[in-house]
C-alpha cells in the first residue's frame, strides 16, 4: 500500500486497520450505516491518507445517499494508490456515482478505465452501459449490454438467438427499411 502515515505503519497497525474496516463493512451490511460511517471517520483521524480507508469512507457516504460527499474520497483513494479488486470496485463506484450526479462524461471516462484495467470483471461494463445511456449514447449502451449478455449467458433460449443478437449488437438500426 502507498500511504503516508509514519505513526501507523507497523504490521500490527495494518492488521488492526483491516479488522476495523471489516467491522465497518459488517455494520454496513447489517444496515447500521451511521455506526459504520462513524467508525470509518474515526479511522480517518489515524489513517488520513490510507487508500482503503478513503475508499470505505467514500462508500459510506455513497450508501447513505450523500453521493457528492463520496466523490472526493473515491478520487483520493485512487490517487493514494488503491490496488487490485479494491481499485476496480472504487472505479465502478466512482463512475456510477458520477453518473448519478449528472457528470456523465467523467462517468464514462472512469468506467472505461475500469473496463480497460479490469477486463475480466463485468460490473464495469454494465455501469459503463448505464453511463453511455445517461450520456445520450443509447446505441453504445445497448450494444455493450448485448455483447456482455452474449459472452456471459447460459440461458439456452437466449443462446438460440445468439447469431441474430450478435449481428444486431453492431447493427441496432438494421431493418427492412434500410
Amino acid at each position: 500500500m502507498n500511504y503516508d502515515s509514519e505513526a501507523n505503519d507497523s504490521p500490527d497497525d495494518e492488521i488492526d486497520l483491516m479488522g476495523a474496516i471489516e467491522e465497518a463493512r459488517a455494520l454496513r451490511r447489517a444496515d447500521e450505516l451511521e455506526t459504520s460511517q462513524a467508525q470509518l471517520l474515526a479511522l480517518m483521524e489515524d489513517f488520513p491518507d490510507h487508500p482503503l480507508v478513503l475508499f470505505e469512507v467514500g462508500g459510506s457516504y455513497d450508501v447513505m445517499g450523500e453521493e457528492e460527499m463520496a466523490i472526493p474520497y473515491y478520487r483520493r483513494a485512487i490517487a493514494a494508490g488503491l490496488e487490485g479488486n479494491d481499485l476496480q470496485e472504487c472505479l465502478v463506484c466512482l463512475g456510477s456515482t458520477l453518473r448519478v450526479v449528472g457528470e456523465n462524461d467523467d462517468a464514462v471516462a472512469i468506467l472505461e478505465q475500469a473496463v480497460d484495467e479490469f477486463p475480466e470483471r463485468n460490473s464495469g461494463r454494465v455501469f459503463l452501459a448505464l453511463a453511455h445511456y445517461s450520456n445520450g449514447d443509447s446505441e453504445l449502451a445497448v450494444s455493450g449490454l448485448l455483447a456482455l449478455l452474449l459472452e456471459t449467458t447460459k440461458d439456452e433460449d437466449i443462446l438460440a438467438y445468439a447469431d441474430a443478437l450478435d449481428y444486431y449488437k453492431d447493427n441496432l438500426d438494421a431493418s427492412l427499411d434500410g
